[in-house]
C-alpha cells in the first residue's frame, strides 16, 4: 500500500512538471538584402529564412501556416531594352512554386506557401528559398517570411508539486531499503 501511494505521489509529480501551455503567436523574419541582390540571366539566388532568430523553437512551438512575401525589380525600368523577364521561385515541395512575370508593381511580385515548407520550418526553424531567371536578368529587393502558430509556454513546477515529486522518491527508496533489510 505504501508503495502505490508512493508511485500515485512520483506520477503526480511528473505529470504536473511536464504540463505546458500554449499560446498563439507569430514570427516575423525579413530577407535583408539592402539595395537588392542582382541575379543574372539563367542564374539563381538561394537564401533561407531563419525564424529561430526571432524566439521559435523547432520541436516545441507550434507553426500552422506561414505566408512568404517577395519584391523582385526590374534591374532596367526599359522593358523595350531588357524584353521580357521571367522569375521562378521555388519553395520546398512543388504546390509554392511559381513563375513572376511582372517586376516592380505595388505589393509583392510572389506571396506563396508549401506543406513541405511548413514541415521544414516546423522541424528545423527556417525555410530555403531560391529565386532563378528563366529569362532576363532582375533584383530581389526584400522577402519577409511571416508565420503563425501556438508558442509552447512551460510551466514552470510549483514548490508544491516538487515537495509531492521528492515525497514520491523518498517513499520508493524506503520501499526498497526494507525490502532488503527484510531479505
Amino acid at each position: 500500500m505504501k508503495r502505490f501511494f508512493a508511485l500515485v505521489l512520483l506520477a503526480f509529480g511528473f505529470v504536473s512538471a511536464a504540463h505546458a501551455d500554449y499560446i498563439p503567436a507569430s514570427w516575423t523574419d525579413s530577407a535583408n538584402v539592402g539595395n537588392g541582390i542582382y541575379i543574372g540571366n539563367r542564374q539563381s539566388y538561394t537564401y533561407t529564412h531563419d525564424l529561430t532568430d526571432n524566439g521559435f523553437r523547432p520541436l516545441n512551438d507550434l507553426i500552422s501556416s506561414f505566408r512568404l512575401n517577395i519584391d523582385l525589380a526590374d534591374d532596367d525600368n526599359n522593358f523595350f531594352r531588357d524584353g521580357i523577364e521571367i522569375a521562378f521561385v521555388d519553395l520546398p515541395g512543388i504546390e509554392g512554386d511559381a513563375f513572376v512575370t511582372n517586376f516592380g508593381l505595388s505589393g509583392p511580385e510572389y506571396s506563396g506557401f508549401s506543406i513541405l515548407g511548413l514541415l521544414q520550418l516546423n522541424a528545423l526553424g527556417t525555410l530555403t528559398v531560391t529565386i532563378t531567371s528563366i529569362i532576363g536578368d532582375f533584383n530581389l529587393v526584400g522577402s519577409t517570411l511571416t508565420a503563425s502558430g501556438l508558442s509552447n509556454v512551460a510551466n514552470v513546477p510549483e514548490p508544491g508539486a516538487l515537495g509531492l515529486l521528492g515525497i514520491g522518491l523518498v517513499g520508493i527508496a524506503l520501499s526498497k531499503r526494507r525490502r532488503k533489510q527484510a531479505a
